[in-house]
């Protein structure tokens, strides 16, 4: 017995009033249990309401836990992406054009200033970008995206040790070469950030489209 589109419906709202926020998520889960309340609608003779309650009664703590088991999975599905994105020809060119960009520039100016500015300045500007493209949207919450917060967040960590003034002092730390080296490497994982986050919207937004109607 197929469920209508109402029945379908109450379904979603059911699984968003219980926490589980991403669309994505929600969605597969959606698809589960309404294969699930139609074959005990006709195996048990049940209308919608009663194979509905029947079955959330057994088995609603199972999709919660599924649910923070699908962010783990998420996680590692959006490391994975950062990695193909890094490993990708076009930025190991990146890396080579903005090396070779900062060592022609030093040879007629101080780029120690940019060296030190540029980190925290695209930092800044990637934690603009992100709120603006996810955080913002609080209609439209998907996993993917959302998880990508944490690799922005590494990356704030990563700024934070290898831009720290304390490292300056070093010998290490006041190599030009060196410091050119992990400013390019920033800025190409910086690009790969926008990309991945630009990927995940347009694959969302074909996917689950009519989630938002």
């Amino acid at each position: 017995m197929k469920l209508t589109r109402d029945q379908i419906h109450f379904i979603d709202t059911y699984l968003k009033n219980s926490e589980i926020e991403f669309i994505d998520v929600r969605m597969e889960m959606v698809d589960h249990v309404a294969s699930e309340v139609e074959a005990k609608m006709t195996s048990e003779n049940l209308d919608f309401y009663n194979a509905f309650k029947n079955y959330m009664i057994i088995n609603k703590k199972v999709h919660l836990k599924d649910n923070k088991k699908f962010t783990k999975t998420t996680d590692l599905k959006v490391l994975k992406a950062l990695g193909k994105f890094l490993l990708k020809p076009s930025s190991f060119v990146l890396l080579i054009s903005f090396f070779a960009l900062f060592k022609l520039i030093s040879n007629y100016f101080d780029v120690t200033i940019i060296l030190k500015v540029a980190p925290i300045t695209i930092l800044l500007s990637l934690g603009v970008f992100y709120f603006i493209s996810v955080r913002a949207r609080k209609k439209e919450r998907y996993s993917g995206l959302e998880r990508i917060g944490l690799i922005l967040m590494c990356i704030t960590q990563l700024v934070q040790v290898l831009f720290n003034p304390s490292l300056q002092k070093n010998p290490l730390g006041s190599n030009l070469n060196l410091n050119i080296i992990l400013v390019s490497i920033f800025l190409v994982l910086a690009i790969c950030f926008v990309q991945l986050v630009l990927k995940y919207r347009k694959e969302y937004a074909t996917l689950y489209k009519k989630a938002l109607v």
